[in-house]
Order: structure tokens, then sequence, then C-alpha cells
């Protein structure tokens, strides 16, 4: 994998050309192919490739090559920073628990930081009027301390399950921290998210307390809104069993949209053993038909060596056609995009379509393109 060549960038010829030679005075070998336009209205390009053991270093100098000669580059596969920090909500339960286990997991094989966190609330007692003027002030400084001494011990007993969990298989490149606040959850996840800047959140869909919004809970949903990185919801009933080949359900309309969605998705997985499934849940129609073909043209020009396959779903039943979909796709992860107008909206009044989605027993990515 080290040795394979990865598209960090693709660019004019000229500009292709300069950040070669630049590549090779930092001892960085790179490859350039030629790069069909996907659109007409836009210019062919040279796409510049390097091995992934390098594409880290390639990009920091990609960056300052770019600043430099004030170059950008063009609509592409350009792959983005790693994941370099996950943030992981925790409230103790079995499946927040398990939502860790994915984070070790993706964070091993992406040599990135772990910061667990966990919010609680203080109670907020008003004084009491016992009558005649006369009103008492509960001490609610014992209580105060509970609660935190609870929270204090719980996190500092998942913190070192984890690292003897890190130590006992060896697992390599994980740096694992963790953080306590004061407050409402929802708002302490966008506070440390503001505070952090994570690459991808990661948590469990239902713990002690539940969502009125199914699986897909409102926790999640605000942190969708309110963030622009990726969210990965792990259900309660999805147990991690580490990672493998991963099979990546994408829902498509295959519209114009799509094609830059796709290439956002393949910066999130392109470092896993995946194969991607382009779903449409819709009427087979002749026009669809010919966008998927040349989705798929367009995806194996831009991403050789990796498996695609895409699916147009019949709509008369939606929910049977998803599960069974699922199913008989082994589908290791649902991912979904937040472009669509009004999409966080709809979170709250769904169709039947992403009601079904949102109450998967399948971990839900969903990330902004």
């Amino acid at each position: 994998m080290e040795n394979r060549f990865v598209t960090i960038a693709t660019l004019k010829n000229a500009d292709a050309e300069l950040l070669k030679k630049q590549l090779f005075e930092d001892n960085i070998e790179s490859q350039l192919s030629e790069a069909k336009a996907v659109k007409a209205s836009e210019l062919d390009g040279f796409r510049v490739k390097v091995k992934e053991k390098d594409r880290k270093q390639a990009i920091q100098i990609l960056e300052i090559f770019s600043e430099a000669y004030g170059i950008e580059t063009m609509e592409g596969d350009t792959f983005s920073r790693e994941i370099e920090r996950i943030l992981v909500p925790v409230d103790f339960s079995e499946n927040s628990n398990n939502a860790c286990q994915y984070a070790l997991g993706i964070a091993e094989k992406l040599h990135s930081e772990i910061i667990l966190m966990h919010s609680y609330f203080f109670p907020v007692i008003n004084s009491i009027d016992y009558g005649d003027g006369l009103s008492y002030v509960v001490n609610i400084n014992d209580t105060v301390t509970e609660i935190s001494d609870k929270a204090k011990h719980n996190m500092l007993r998942l913190y070192n399950d984890l690292n003897n969990q890190i130590k006992d298989n060896k697992l390599k490149n994980i740096e694992l921290n963790f953080t306590i606040t004061n407050g409402n959850p929802t708002n302490e996840i966008i506070n440390l998210y503001n505070k952090y800047r994570p690459d991808l959140i990661i948590m469990g869909t239902r713990g002690n307390s539940v969502g009125k919004h199914g699986h897909f809970g409102s926790v999640s949903a605000t942190t969708i809104r309110e963030t622009i990185i990726p969210v990965l919801a792990i259900p309660e009933v999805s147990k991690y069993r580490g990672i493998g080949r991963t099979n990546v359900m994408y829902v498509t309309n295959f519209d114009e949209s799509d094609y830059k969605a796709l290439k956002k998705l393949m910066t999130l997985v392109y470092s896993f053993d995946i194969k991607i499934h382009l779903v449409n849940i819709c009427e087979r129609d002749t026009g669809k038909v010919e966008k998927i073909e040349h989705l798929k043209t367009v995806f194996n020009n831009l991403y050789p060596g990796y498996e695609l396959e895409c699916h147009i779903i019949d709509n008369d039943n939606v929910t049977k056609s998803i599960e069974a979909f699922v199913a008989s796709k082994s589908i290791d992860i649902i991912a979904m995009t937040t472009h669509k107008r009004n999409f966080i909206t709809r979170l709250f009044y769904p169709s039947t379509t992403k009601k079904v989605l949102f109450q998967t027993n399948t971990p839900l990515l969903v990330f902004h393109a």
C-alpha cells in the first residue's frame, strides 16, 4: 500500500511540471498522468501522483508551492489532509463504548489522535419557599461534588481501559486524550469542535439519553448542522468487528453535485480497503442509466484500483428494498452528504427514504460536499 501512487493534485501542464521538479528536489518520487476534463467547460490537466508513504509531506509541499506561485488546483481528485484528530463524545453507555472501538480501529489506520469527551449537567435547584417570607437555599455542594467525581471516575476507567487495549493489542500510532465539561452535551460538542478542530466526529446514536428522532438522534443532527466535518454515527446494535474489506453504500441522485461529493467521499475512505456502492432510489429510466455509466467512467479514471458498483433500487417499497440491499451486499457504512438544500431541516421531518436510512442498524457517515 505504501508504494502505491496516489493523486495529490490535478494541475495545468506547466504547473504540474513545476511541482514535479519541486518534489524531486525534496527527494519525493512523483508521476504525471493526463487527466481528461469531466465537463466540456473544464480544461484538461495533469494528475500529480506520489507514493502513499510520501503523501503527507507532498501535500505540505503542494500547499507552500500553491501559495508561492498563486496556483489553484483544478477540479479533480485532490486528496485532503489526513484525519489527524478524532473527537468521540461518550456517556459511558455500551453504545458510546462501541463507538470508541470504531475510533481505535480508524485511528490506528490513519495514525490519529483520539479525544474522548464527556459532558454532564449540574442540577439547578431554586430556593424553596416555606411561606411567611422564609426561604432556604438547598445546599447542593454534595450533589455537585458527587456528579463531578462520578464523571471523572468513569472517564478515567474508560481511558485506562482503552489504553490497555492499545497496549495489549499492540496498536500503533494512536494518541489518546480526554476532556470533561459541564453543560448541555450538544452545546459542549460544538464548543469542543471549535476549540480542538477535529477532522472527524464518531458518536453513538443512542446511549443513556435516547433522542426523539429514532436512531439518528437530535444530538447527532445538531452536531452535523453546526460543524463542517464528517460525522460517523454508530447505531446501538452495530458492534465493531475490526476493519477489513469495507463495503460503503453512497446514496446518490447521479446529478452534477455527485461528482464533487464522490471525490470528497474518497478523501475520507481511500486509505481503507473499500468497495463503493453508488445507490439511487428511483424508477429506472434511460437517462439515469447513461448518467450512471458516465459516472462510473469518471470514477475509474480518477481512482484506478478502487472498486465501484452502481445500483438503482426500485422505490415501490423503499424500506424492504434498502434493507435487502444492505443485507445482500454486506454494507458496512452508509454514506450521505448534506449538500442538498434544507437537508438538515428534513432530518426532523424525513421522507420515507431518509427515515429508513436514519433508523438503520448500519453506521452512517454524513459529510459536507
